[in-house]
């Protein structure tokens, strides 16, 4: 699972607990980098990792806390957390990725290109198919999937290596040129570029400016902006509607 701002995510995590037991190791590596961001101290995040775990001991056994948090300390406190990044995409890159043979396989690249500049442009990265076929909004089969890719690698944009028995990506992009997107809202990535194939079905959000698609005239912002706005409609709608007996 990618996770494009650790801070909202830790904060979440702090507020709502855990979602899935199955992501604890790696919820417990961003909570320790987000209490390491914040200020405190080696001592007080262990701590704070700690008393969070045994708040959801119906999660696991309460003989594993320690592990897991000496495992989540190790880790964590070599990284700084992501927050607040910001990237840029290339009239090359885009040039590159627009000469591949269909829509389906330039969202992919556009993808791969933004998960790899997100993540610093590392000799090797991960993301799993789920996370890059909806980042993408490609719906493929996993046989097709791999035939897409196995297309992608075969114009040198991308690599495939091993590592350690496992697979990771390589993106052969590191291009000069003018600057054509600034992306620093990755809620939904693949926006960027199709705006720019069909900007007649985009708009930004009248609140905080993210590209949204236009599904009717009426739309005006994006998903976490209108729940905002219905909070206060509905506070709004209770002050003028329910009467206070005295």
């Amino acid at each position: 699972m990618i996770i494009f701002d650790e801070k909202k995510y830790a904060e979440n995590l702090i507020l709502n607990g855990y979602k899935n037991k199955k992501y604890i190791n790696s919820d417990n590596i961003i909570l320790v980098k987000y209490w390491k961001y914040v200020g405190l101290s080696e001592k007080q995040i262990q701590n704070n990792l700690k008393n969070f775990m045994n708040e959801f001991q119906e999660l696991y056994s309460a003989n594993i806390v320690e592990n897991k948090v000496s495992r989540a300390m190790n880790i964590g406190m070599q990284y700084d957390l992501y927050t607040d990044i910001k990237i840029t995409i290339l009239d090359k890159e885009l040039e590159l990725i627009n000469n591949l043979e269909s829509l389906e396989l330039r969202k992919l690249m556009f993808i791969l290109l933004v998960v790899w500049k997100f993540k610093g442009k590392p000799q090797r990265f991960k993301i799993n198919n789920i996370d890059l076929l909806r980042l993408s909004e490609v719906k493929v089969n996993n046989n097709v999937f791999w035939d897409y890719i196995y297309k992608i690698t075969q114009t040198q944009m991308l690599s495939m290596v091993v590592y350690q028995n496992k697979d990771y990506y390589t993106v052969n992009m590191d291009l000069d040129g003018e600057v054509i997107l600034n992306i620093d809202n990755f809620n939904n990535p693949i926006y960027y570029y199709l705006n720019l194939i069909e900007p007649d079905k985009f708009k930004c959000c009248e609140e905080c400016g993210e590209l949204i698609k236009i599904t009717s005239n009426r739309k005006k912002y994006c998903t976490t902006c209108w729940k905002e706005k219905e909070k206060l409609l509905k506070r709004d709608w209770k002050r003028n509607n329910i009467k206070v007996e005295v």
